[in-house]
């Protein structure tokens, strides 16, 4: 506030030395008059895009953007769930999997840990750390040790042990910063495998392509055909530059849709895989796009058919949402990968928050 004041007192001196008319051009000429001038406006235009950036993050608000939506216009999504079974086996291990490199866990994820823990009271509960990640892989796939001894970043070890772990156990593995809302049981009984995609804006105003797979969750039976391609790709992605193209979310489409175009397995065979839509798994938009798209949808004309579907769907019902009745997670967007923020709280370690909680030993069997 102080810097504001002053930068206004500043600009208002420089103004009254204009004040005459025949001392105008001189006084607006004088280099320190055009250096105050021009700091105080890149500070305004600098000062206008955060505000609108801040209010767009908080709101989520698409209204005002000037884009026609036909009456009739039908939002892109699911608004009611599909059938579940009630009963039966369980296709999937009862089986939770989640990473970090060690045992002690930020405490900004210990709330969303012990809700998988509490809506599947009697699933057992594995933490896998860089320790006993590397020895799985060096124990049962050692061909794999090179590629992910050479992994530059941390996340992309994690993206790639838990493929292994789909695997070699089956189960449910979910990043530490999914919530679960509700048991996941019923997908665990009509499906032996699934994944799930992003929002649907996601990929169409981020690339202009639909059903981008997350892996930030997946369920699937042990061996299956689908995680056993996803670990025998990792090798011929070493190389891509972005994590997301080698071992993330554009790595697991590609090879989903490889996949899907090898076999013609239906979604419920012991050999298919389930893309989920969006509102069972991550019902809300990544809080970090709303700018962006904000931006996107402003420019209307350039964006193509789907990308004004997406750019309606964001004016009807807004980009800051809630999970719906039926979403069974909520995914909070931490993006710890580059997040760069410092917490003034300590770590947890994971037996504090899940006592019973097991850590894979060499030679040993989940």
């Amino acid at each position: 506030m102080r810097f504001l004041q002053l930068l206004n007192k500043r600009i208002w001196l420089e103004f009254e030395r204009m004040r005459q008319p025949r001392k105008f051009i001189l006084a607006l000429t004088r280099p320190q008059t055009l250096k105050t001038l021009c700091h105080g406006s890149m500070f305004l235009i600098v000062l206008h895009y955060l505000i609108k950036f801040e209010q767009i993050k908080e709101n989520g608000a698409f209204h005002d953007i000037d884009i026609p939506v036909e009456p009739d216009f039908v939002p892109l999504g699911i608004r009611d769930p599909e059938a579940f079974p009630t009963d039966g086996d369980e296709r999937i291990p009862r089986i939770i999997h989640q990473t970090w490199k060690n045992e002690d866990i930020p405490s900004k994820f210990s709330k969303w840990v012990q809700t998988w823990v509490k809506n599947h009271p009697d699933w057992t509960y594995y933490l896998w750390t860089d320790i006993s990640a590397r020895q799985l892989i060096q124990e049962r796939h050692p061909h794999l040790l090179n590629t992910f001894d050479s992994y530059t970043e941390g996340i992309r070890r994690a993206d790639a042990l838990r493929y292994v772990i789909m695997y070699e156990f089956g189960g449910i593995y979910a990043d530490m910063d999914l919530e679960s809302l509700k048991s996941v049981e019923p997908f665990t009984k009509k499906y032996a495998c699934f994944v799930s995609q992003e929002p649907y804006e996601h990929p169409l105003l981020d690339g202009n392509f639909e059903n981008l797979v997350i892996n930030a969750i997946i369920g699937c039976r042990p061996k299956h055909p689908f995680m056993k391609k996803l670990m025998d790709r990792l090798p011929s992605f070493h190389h891509m530059w972005n994590v997301l193209d080698s071992t993330g979310p554009h790595f697991v489409t590609l090879v989903y849709r490889d996949f899907k175009g090898e076999y013609s397995y239906p979604d419920t065979h012991v050999n298919g895989t389930y893309l989920a839509p969006a509102e069972y798994f991550f019902p809300t938009i990544d809080p970090a796009k709303f700018f962006h798209f904000y931006n996107q949808c402003k420019r209307w004309m350039h964006l193509g058919e789907k990308q004004k579907k997406a750019c309606k769907t964001l004016k009807i019902l807004g980009a800051k949402r809630k999970p719906l009745p039926f979403s069974f997670t909520d995914h909070h967007w931490e993006h710890t990968y580059i997040d760069l923020r410092l917490s003034l709280k300590g770590p947890v370690n994971i037996h504090t928050l899940i006592p019973n909680a097991k850590i894979y030993k060499p030679n040993a069997s989940v």
